[in-house]
């Protein structure tokens, strides 16, 4: 996504510039795609041709500002190539779960200026006026903008649904009198026209009450749930089904440290030194923390510590929460096949792409994969709902399943 406001005193500002998901054949681009020269990547299509706003471009940039509505890649995943002087905006969540990626992905670039959108008021660029309204979305801390400018008004949705844990911030959004009969809503889109798979037509506390009935109905084998790291919801969810099934949420450190990193946002967000949360410690993490000096917080995780031959001895007595890397597939098959119930939780086509770790292992063993899941995105009668409340002069549809 990027979207690009100018106002007639010649600012100008981008609302996201993320790396697109899918090339012009619907595949997917490689992996590292992002970490490319602005040259390659403007030669190859994937960065738009826009004057004057890239670290390649020479002189004073003409943008003011890039303002992010949240930290999924597709929305900032390009911000790094535009020229260092233009800061970049985004929410404490947005920016915390960005910062992660110098510990854990070092070779993963980022914007050179980050700043705060301060929750509750509005920042000014010329005659342009931006105020983040928070979004219920499975990124954290997300936004949606309200952009002000010439005595006009845009409202960029950004991503947003109204299923999830914060589901009311939804529902005050078609309350908002500042956002009714804007001139312009740019809403988006991804689930219409792409029918129900793979978007996980159910909500987080469906979520969550699947795996409880999974948990219960299996009280001697791990259920393990492969999910984002980056999913606060998610993450939630798994803890409150492992306590109502008295069980221990077992997580990594780059979890363990997402949880810590985001939990000034909320008291209901699980800490790892909470009683029923314990860390599984992945030698590679372990490395990315070393190398950031922080041993001090391994040192720390480590007084929750569950080990694999823990797991493995009692694995009813845990509910893993991991990623779908082949890390995770060498710990199921410590535990055993058949002593786990492999619940796939993301997006459904991650499931179909070649070289899935965690596809291949489940073929390999002959386990069922149970796909439990809700999807980041608003329901098309959701979508419908907020454009009657706001009542904009024109509506446009963005992010969808075509662009």
């Amino acid at each position: 996504m990027c979207i690009e406001v100018a106002a007639d005193d010649g600012t100008r500002i981008l609302l996201d510039l993320g790396m697109p998901l899918y090339d012009a054949e619907g595949a997917d681009y490689p992996f590292g795609t992002p970490q490319l020269g602005a040259a390659e990547l403007l030669q190859s299509g994937v960065l738009l041709d826009i004057p004057d706003l890239y670290a390649d471009d020479s002189g004073v940039p003409a943008f003011a500002a890039i303002i992010l509505t949240h930290s999924h890649l597709d929305h900032y995943g390009l911000a790094h190539h535009a020229h260092s002087a233009i800061p970049v905006y985004g929410s404490r969540g947005t920016l915390a779960i960005l910062e992660l990626g110098r510990v854990f992905f070092p070779d993963a670039a980022l914007p050179a200026d980050l700043r705060v959108l301060p929750d509750g008021e509005s920042l000014s660029f010329g005659a342009v006026t931006v105020t983040g309204i928070s979004v219920d979305h499975s990124a954290p801390d997300s936004r949606a903008l309200l952009v002000e400018a010439d005595g006009q008004k845009l409202i960029y949705s950004g991503d947003l649904r109204a299923h999830g844990r914060t589901g009311f911030r939804f529902e005050k959004l078609l309350a908002d009198e500042r956002l009714r009969g804007a001139d312009w809503l740019l809403l988006e889109g991804t689930t219409l026209g792409a029918g129900s798979g793979g978007h996980g037509l159910r909500s987080e506390q469906e979520v969550e009450d699947e795996l409880v009935a999974l948990a219960t109905g299996e009280p001697g084998k791990l259920v393990a749930v492969i999910a984002s790291g980056q999913n606060l919801d998610r993450l939630v969810s798994c803890y409150r089904a492992a306590k109502r099934t008295g069980r221990l949420l077992v997580i990594d450190p780059y979890q363990a440290f997402v949880l810590t990193k985001l939990g000034p946002l909320s008291s209901a967000i699980p800490q790892f030194g909470w009683e029923g949360v314990r860390v599984s410690f992945p030698p590679h993490q372990v490395e990315r923390l070393k190398a950031a000096g922080m041993m001090d917080l391994v040192y720390e995780m480590g007084r929750s510590r569950a080990s694999s031959d823990d797991l493995a001895e009692e694995p009813g007595k845990y509910l893993l929460c991991a990623r779908g890397s082949r890390g995770t597939s060498k710990l199921l098959t410590h535990i055993g096949s058949g002593n786990v119930e492999l619940v796939w939780s993301m997006w459904g086509g991650y499931w179909k792409r070649d070289g899935c770790a965690l596809r291949a292992w489940a073929e390999r063993e002959g386990v069922r994969a149970h796909f439990i899941h809700s999807g980041g995105h608003a329901w098309p009668e959701d979508l419908e709902r907020l454009a009657q409340a706001l009542r904009p002069r024109e509506l446009e549809i963005v992010h969808t399943a075509r662009a």
